[in-house]
């Protein structure tokens, strides 16, 4: 049985600025295709520095994934430094590191300078570690981070069960730089504050083609075109084959989302009292937080290949929140949504230039919230640059997935299997 979509975030988020579809041709020195936090922060970015910027979306800003995540910002790439040192340099390595550890700060500015409401807070966040096998690979991350001077800490499995409200993991690994958002109301306020900078969006216009006219690029959609210099692609997992390669290296997960009605006080009391949000460790990720009305928030893995929200799944989520606390008791839930993520192998963002002054991104992998406009505003800046240079992250061929047709029945397999190995490592 399929589930009716009903998002919290839809529901609670602050209006969306008005906008309407192209119609006819443009022209621009910019053309940024994918309304999401990397595409919005980058027209922002380039609008501020003075460059005439078009944006084009399929649906409104937010809609994809940006719009239907859980809300949890969280600082810094999965890879940790001395990862990203080994495959890239020390140089690039410590600068790609840097990026994301300042993300979380950049999102803060941000919405401190354009007056963006999307009932941010920033409590901290914690990395629930599911096992013992995990603890090791969580005190090299400490070492990593507290070595580079920022605050984050491991917890013993009774800190961070006091912390959760829960004794489900065996320890936990804190930041207290993370925080949580309505990420649709942020996505719409990027979009507002790119508008007033002068950009110009342009929503229900999808992209049919990208072409080359002449030393342009042709972006073309159904009812008009933009004409310009540079063209940045960031259409994450509601890619396209506008750049058939580009698909074929994605392999979009679905993410599901329940949330409660307003929880009584005395159970907001039991279950993250201090008010950070939660993921953890697991190949199947579990994640939770309160929102600003009290209500409790809990997402998982989703189904395969499509937006369609299955029963079961979600049945089988709200059994994992019940269990994990049951201090809920039989509680209901009164939101359920998906959204797709782009997922990568290896989890790896990645940022490719398939031709001169074309730059596609995509493989956020989750933790698009911070670092989705932190790596817009790397690419804002590489493109008033003229050149990727300078850019604070590899720039690499396209790698499609080998017999990516074949991935659902593939990933499928990959999931049991990850749950198979998250059982183990839990004990």
């Amino acid at each position: 049985m399929v589930i009716a979509a009903s998002s919290l975030w839809a529901a609670t988020a602050e209006p969306a600025p008005a906008t309407v579809p192209l119609a006819g041709e443009i022209r621009a020195d910019v053309a940024v295709v994918g309304g999401g936090f990397c595409g919005l922060s980058c027209a922002l970015h380039l609008a501020e520095a003075g460059v005439d910027t078009v944006l084009l979306e399929a649906q409104e800003p937010g809609w994809g994934a940006s719009g239907r995540n859980g809300g949890q910002v969280i600082p810094c790439f999965k890879d940790d430094p001395e990862t990203l040192i080994a495959r890239l340099g020390e140089d690039l390595g410590e600068r790609m590191s840097r990026l994301g550890a300042e993300a979380g700060t950049l999102v803060e500015n941000l919405i401190a300078r354009h007056n963006i409401a999307c009932a941010y807070r920033r409590n901290g966040w914690i990395l629930g570690i599911a096992g013992m096998r995990g603890i090791p690979a969580m005190e090299s991350r400490t070492r990593q981070w507290q070595a580079r001077g920022l605050p984050v800490r491991l917890l013993d499995r009774e800190e961070t069960a006091a912390l959760i409200g829960a004794p489900i993991y065996a320890a936990g690994y804190l930041d207290p730089r993370g925080g949580a958002l309505n990420p649709l109301s942020f996505a719409r306020g990027l979009a507002a504050a790119g508008m007033r900078q002068g950009a110009r969006i342009h929503t229900g216009s999808p992209v049919i083609a990208i072409t080359r006219e002449g030393s342009s690029w042709r972006v073309a959609t159904a009812s008009g075109a933009v004409l310009a210099s540079q063209v940045v692609v960031a259409t994450g997992a509601y890619s396209t084959d506008l750049i058939p390669a580009l698909r074929r290296s994605i392999l979009p997960v679905q993410s599901i989302q329940i949330a409660t009605p307003p929880m009584p006080a005395e159970i907001q009391r039991t279950i993250l009292p201090q008010g950070h949000v939660v993921s953890d460790n697991r190949r199947l990720l579990l994640y939770f937080r309160f929102n600003e009305q009290g209500r409790f928030v809990f997402g998982g893995r989703g189904s395969l290949g499509g937006e369609s929200i299955a029963e079961a799944h979600v049945t089988a989520l709200a059994e994992t929140m019940r269990r994990s606390f049951p201090q809920l008791g039989q509680i209901g839930f009164q939101h359920v949504w998906a959204g797709q993520v782009d997922i990568t192998p290896g989890r790896r963002l990645r940022v490719h230039e398939p031709s001169p002054g074309l730059i596609a991104v995509f493989g956020f992998s989750g933790r698009g919230v911070a670092i989705a406009p932190a790596v817009g505003k790397a690419i804002a800046e590489a493109v008033l640059a003229g050149t990727h240079k300078g850019l604070p992250l590899p720039v690499t061929p396209m790698r499609p997935v080998p017999f990516h047709g074949l991935r659902l029945p593939a990933m499928a397999v990959a999931a049991q299997w990850f749950r198979l190995l998250d059982r183990l490592e839990a004990r």
